[in-house]
């Protein structure tokens, strides 16, 4: 209970509370007590200058009067006699043994003087030189009323301090509870969404502070959590019965070929087992690349002669490939980047283009401002309007049965529209009279530019 953010919160109000009402209380009994002694030294002071006013004009009476309204008494002293004073002080015996040593007055306080009634008072003293000599003024104020205000001061704190410090502690935890309420709703739903997998979302409280906020960030996260799982079993599964294909396929021929070994054509055989396993390589090779591309920090990031790159591959593509490949307007461009992740790009457009083109393929590489824009065209069937998109996903075909024929497995534009974003860039299918036309676009590197380049394109 104690380890838990309401319990620890209450506590600390309480505490603090404590100690504030602590010090305030001692802060006030003392500015009080203060402020009522001064109050009494005044009236002392006041009354001790009536007696020498009196006593110097000689108009001293034998008795003089005590002042019931604010407690004071007076007496007047010659030669260590006295000569008039209050009826309240007992006759014949001088109030204080102090004498002021000049004309100003002197204030003390006197415990049990010889006053009716009176345990201390605060007494003022002041010389006099009357008719008959020099004399000595005593006025007292009793301190009793100010004992008695500070005594129902300190009962009034002693109810009033820890009903307020409970009163703070008990609205502590209130506001603190229902502050959190929110945030324990949170947790509960998120430890639901822990034990059974659902995709759930947290409450969204309509507080319109921190803790909103932090609801809002967690379903952006759960969103994304729950995106990444999803794609990530779309992804096992699409690979799983890629790779199940081929294998079921191996597996058809190594049965029959068991079953009648006499019958069977091996060299025929053979080619097809080959090209299963060439199938199975390609896919393997596509979901390492693919991987590979996953993880930015692989990139080793150079500077780039991208022209010189296509012209390889378009070299490349010339040699193996069943269709001509004509290279058009090859401007120099120079970018920062993967160098083999680049030509990964350029192989898989040439690699698409190869296998959806009906006899010819055309490359084109322009320079204009500060972009580089690689364009591969054929002259196949092309991609519906509403599938250019989705020709960008992974394991997306078109034509499933055509794809798999030429040995297609939907990974290579996946691959290549990775690589790109990872550089910067764009890829997208553009419009086209005939076939498909891919189109790349990637920064150029200003000359003397590479450092900016670097900051810019790595990862965070």
């Amino acid at each position: 209970m104690l380890h838990t953010v309401r319990a620890r919160t209450t506590l600390t109000a309480v505490g603090v509370m404590s100690v504030a009402v602590t010090i305030a209380a001692l802060a006030l009994a003392i500015l009080l007590e203060r402020s009522l002694m001064r109050d009494v030294d005044a009236r002392a002071t006041l009354r001790v200058h009536d007696v020498v006013a009196l006593a110097e004009r000689g108009q001293v009476p034998p008795v003089l009067a005590g002042s019931g309204d604010d407690s004071t008494v007076a007496q007047l002293v010659a030669g260590g006699r006295v000569v008039a004073q209050s009826p309240a002080i007992r006759s014949g015996t001088v109030v204080a043994d102090f004498v002021p040593r000049d004309s100003g007055v002197l204030v003390r306080s006197v415990s049990r003087p010889p006053i009716a009634g009176g345990s201390t008072y605060r007494v003022a003293a002041q010389r006099v030189d009357g008719p008959g000599g020099p004399m000595v003024a005593y006025a007292g104020a009793s301190v009793e009323p100010v004992r008695d205000s500070i005594h129902a001061l300190d009962t009034l704190l002693f109810f009033v301090g820890p009903a307020l410090v409970l009163l703070i502690g008990a609205m502590t935890w209130w506001l603190v509870g229902r502050t959190l309420d929110p945030v324990e709703g949170i947790r509960r739903q998120v430890a639901e969404i822990a034990a059974t997998g659902a995709a759930l979302r947290v409450p969204e409280p309509q507080t319109a502070d921190e803790i909103q906020r932090l609801a809002r960030t967690m379903n952006t996260m759960l969103a994304r959590l729950d995106d990444a799982a999803t794609r990530q079993r779309r992804f096992i599964s699409d690979a799983a019965h890629e790779l199940r294909s081929p294998v079921a396929a191996i597996r058809a021929e190594l049965d029959v070929a068991a079953a009648h070994p006499a019958v069977v054509d091996w060299p025929a055989l053979l080619q097809r087992l080959t090209a299963s396993s060439t199938r199975m390589e390609r896919i393997v090779g596509d979901l390492f690349a693919l991987a590979t591309t996953d993880e930015q920090h692989a990139l080793q990031r150079s500077v780039v002669d991208l022209d010189e790159l296509i012209m390889r591959q378009v070299e490349s593509a010339r040699a193996t490939g069943r269709h001509a490949v004509t290279a058009g307007t090859v401007d120099a461009a120079r970018v920062w980047g993967d160098r083999g992740q680049l030509e990964r790009v350029v192989a898989n457009l040439l690699d698409n283009a190869e296998r959806h083109a009906a006899t010819s393929i055309e490359v084109e590489l322009r320079s204009a401002d500060d972009t580089a824009e690689l364009v591969v065209a054929d002259d196949g069937l092309g991609i519906p309007d509403a599938h250019r998109q989705l020709v960008f996903d992974r394991f997306a075909r078109l034509d499933e049965a055509r794809d798999r024929q030429r040995g297609g497995a939907g990974l290579g534009l996946a691959i290549a529209r990775r690589i790109v974003e990872d550089h910067a860039g764009t890829i997208e299918v553009a419009d086209s009279s005939r076939g498909a036309r891919f189109v790349v676009r990637l920064p150029l590197l200003v000359p003397g530019a590479e450092v900016t380049a670097q900051r810019r394109l790595a990862p965070h």
